[in-house]
């Protein structure tokens, strides 16, 4: 079982690829980008245990893990998903139900589907994931110049899942350092929410 993140624990002698272990993990990695030649599979067990705090500490709630300097947000976000499928992946039942959304790309896809006047079939999928999933991780914060539709746009998002308690957590570089080229009041309070969500994990 060589493409299976299980294949440590596995018990059995012969794998004939259709065990929902397998199926329903392969489908979450997929969805998620992340292949099995990714970084996560070599990371250390410290990096994997404190990401595994992450999430217990932002269940059901709403959390902002500040990547430290010298890391990338984008192997941070990439490892956080993966503990994020190997804890929530059992009876997932080929729903996405662990989603990283890298937001700069879901900005810029939305905004071209307003050419096209029509969302793409990708974007459809990214908004029901968003909305469904159970635990939803946003990443590529740091690539956003962030206006009012940028940040309002992530408040409608994190509305939404905060009516029905489901776990939100921003991995983000420090929240001063976070860029928009003009004055918001969106702006201005999706940081507020990101410096209390940041004292969730930090607790």
């Amino acid at each position: 079982m060589y493409n299976c993140i299980f294949t440590a624990h596995c018990t059995e002698l012969i794998c004939d690829k259709s065990c929902p272990t397998l199926v329903e993990t392969s489908y979450l990695l997929e969805r998620n980008g992340i292949s099995m030649s990714s970084s996560v599979f070599r990371s250390p067990q410290s990096d994997i245990d404190n990401m595994l705090s992450v999430l217990d500490k932002c269940e059901n709630k709403v959390g902002a893990y500040v990547v430290p300097s010298g890391k990338s947000t984008v192997d941070v976000s990439e490892l956080l998903t993966y503990c994020a499928i190997c804890k929530n992946w059992k009876g997932s039942r080929l729903h996405c139900n662990v989603y990283n959304l890298k937001y700069s790309k879901f900005v810029e896809d939305t905004k071209k589907s307003w050419s096209l006047k029509q969302d793409p079939e990708s974007l459809e999928y990214s908004r029901i994931w968003i909305e469904s999933s159970k635990v939803l991780i946003v990443s590529n914060l740091d690539y956003v110049n962030f206006g009012d539709f940028e940040a309002q746009t992530l408040l409608n998002i994190l509305q939404a899942r905060q009516v029905e308690g489901k776990t939100t957590i921003f991995v983000i570089p420090p929240v001063r350092t976070m860029i928009s080229s003009k004055s918001s009041v969106f702006f201005d309070k999706l940081k507020e929410i990101l410096l209390d969500a940041v004292k969730v994990v930090s607790k």
